[in-house]
């Protein structure tokens, strides 16, 4: 090559770099891409477990039998034991004052006593029952005061009565057999919750429960063959519970 050609060659290279790197220098910068951590989600935040004991005073059910000889049959002069509940549930905080909660109550065998007529008295009998309730319970909290906070409730959800352990009054007759029900079931509370240290509070309260029907299983009487059960007839409960409540915050 020449030494025009080179000093020809060597000017153009020149002058071509100086404009690229002037180009580059009048382009807007690359941009920054930043990567933002992912927020973990805190799963104990407005939850709480609860478990509660109670004292359930029941309410006499209206009890019949269809006698299949003697036609229907009420019970007279009954009465009805009280007893034990006990649960536990899971909850969650929607706010300060809206709440709900799912809990499973065991109601512990309670005996129910009554007269059988057939013109006048016929005879003495009894029974027990036990109860497992499922509940979808709504709560309104009021608001805290020195650490009480007092609430109004309702629920909904599942009873299934068992009528056990059937006595007749004559040796003569066959018990009737132990029989199950599922039953609508619902409930009004009040109450109030005390606060404690991390998270924990008592919760004392009121609750008035339905229970639904509950009835036998069929059996043989003075050697007739019945196809119809005991009934019993709207069964309630007055019950006066206490417990523990744990927030999982």
């Amino acid at each position: 090559m020449s030494s025009l050609k080179r000093n020809l060659f060597l000017s153009v290279f020149g002058a071509a770099m100086s404009a690229s790197v002037a180009f580059a220098a009048d382009l807007p910068a690359p941009p920054v891409i930043e990567y933002e951590p992912e927020t973990l989600v805190e799963l104990g935040s407005s939850w709480y477990l609860r478990g509660d004991l109670g004292y359930a005073v029941y309410s006499t059910p209206e009890t019949s039998w269809q006698d299949p000889v003697n036609g229907h049959r009420p019970f007279i002069k009954d009465e009805i034991d009280n007893g034990w509940v006990i649960g536990a549930g899971v909850g969650y905080y929607f706010n300060q004052h809206l709440r709900a909660d799912v809990t499973v109550d065991y109601r512990h065998d309670f005996k129910y006593k009554g007269a059988v007529v057939c013109g006048g008295v016929c005879s003495y009998e009894s029974n027990d029952f036990s109860a497992w309730t499922l509940m979808l319970n709504g709560y309104y909290d009021f608001g805290t005061w020195n650490s009480i906070t007092p609430y109004v409730g309702a629920g909904i959800g599942l009873a299934y009565l068992t009528a056990k352990d059937y006595k007749p009054g004559s040796p003569a007759d066959q018990p009737f057999q132990d029989g199950s029900k599922t039953n609508f079931a619902w409930n009004l509370m009040a109450g109030a919750a005390i606060d404690l240290e991390e998270g924990w509070k008592i919760d004392t309260n009121y609750r008035f429960m339905s229970l639904g029907d509950a009835e036998t299983a069929s059996t043989y009487g003075n050697g007739v063959s019945s196809v119809n059960p005991v009934k019993y007839k709207d069964l309630y409960a007055h019950e006066f519970r206490v417990g523990l409540r744990y927030d999982l915050d």
